[in-house]
């Protein structure tokens, strides 16, 4: 019997069919590897039995929890991994040497600095250059700027990562929201008499998740989400307590404070971007026009002393 060899072909492979093996690997299913790779479903499958069958050997194990690489899969994987790494860096050196003030700026971020900070930061930078275009990623997971899905991040971290160049331009601020409706006579009621909004497990690591768990140990929460836009909607419904960020709840018409300006969590904001493509003209712009903006948008909107009134709304 002729023993299955993964030099089978001479011909070299695809770089497609490399980036579906290490897509599958990383995904460790075929629907995370096509949304990945922006293909269908069935795409991926094809071309994954299509290389296994090239190379005579199994390049994955199937089983109910997914797919898992075998011995000859990592291998592959980990070569595709390596020629990724070489033409991201490429990528980033030749983006990084751009002089033009024209194109697409990627920012990658939270929702509630989407809704709340960057539209009061960005028109005077568009206005400026009318050439850029601005794109904003708003996914809950952590953008890479290493594999280029994003040119800049702006983050709240007191650690950003070590790899990235990074500007801070302030502090976050949080306190515990409420509806009206469940102040009586005025008379901000106790937060363990309240129901609560939470966090779930996968934004659970976040600080303001764990001031939650570590003050009020064993609080059932009514409703929990991945969202803290969606947390202060439903907070602002009265379906329970939250805590918040200032500069975004304290200008919601359904949200009062229940006490104080919370000492932790404080969180600082980050402008961050890979130092490969920092020398950019369009992505060193946005930078430091972000750096210049966001410490008075921040401060204009947070206000750290209680409102005369709740809630104050500006324009």
């Amino acid at each position: 019997m002729r023993k299955p060899a993964l030099q089978k072909s001479t011909a070299p492979l695809a770089w497609d069919d490399l980036r579906t093996v290490l897509a599958v690997a990383r995904e460790g299913s075929l629907s995370g590897a096509a949304r990945v790779l922006q293909v269908e479903h069935s795409t991926v499958f094809r071309r994954l039995k299509g290389i296994e069958r090239r190379f005579g050997a199994a390049l994955f194990e199937r089983s109910r929890s997914g797919y898992s690489a075998t011995a000859h899969g990592e291998a592959v994987a980990e070569s595709a991994r390596v020629m990724e790494e070489a033409a991201l860096a490429a990528e980033r050196r030749v983006l990084g040497a751009d002089v033009r003030l024209s194109g697409v700026v990627r920012i990658a971020t939270s929702e509630m600095f989407a809704c709340y900070l960057l539209p009061r930061a960005l028109p005077g930078f568009l206005e400026q250059h009318p050439d850029i275009e601005i794109e904003i990623d708003v996914a809950n997971r952590n953008v890479d700027l290493t594999r280029r899905e994003a040119d800049l991040a702006l983050r709240a971290t007191n650690r950003p990562p070590e790899h990235l160049y990074g500007r801070e331009v302030g502090e976050l601020r949080y306190a515990v929201f409420a509806h009206p409706r469940y102040f009586k006579r005025g008379k901000a009621p106790a937060p363990e008499d309240l129901p609560w909004v939470g966090f779930d497990e996968s934004i659970g690591r976040l600080e303001i998740a764990r001031w939650l768990r570590e003050h009020l140990p064993g609080k059932p929460t009514r409703l929990r989400s991945d969202s803290l836009l969606a947390m202060m909607q439903a907070a602002a419904a009265g379906i329970g307590a939250a805590v918040l960020p200032l500069f975004a709840a304290d200008f919601h018409p359904n949200l009062r404070r229940l006490g104080p300006v919370l000492e932790q969590p404080r969180l600082r904001l980050w402008v961050l971007n890979h130092a490969d493509v920092r020398e950019n003209a369009r992505v060193r712009a946005l930078s430091r026009h972000l750096a210049q903006e966001l410490p008075s948008v921040l401060a204009t909107l947070q206000q750290l002393e209680a409102p005369a009134r709740a809630p104050i709304r500006r324009r």
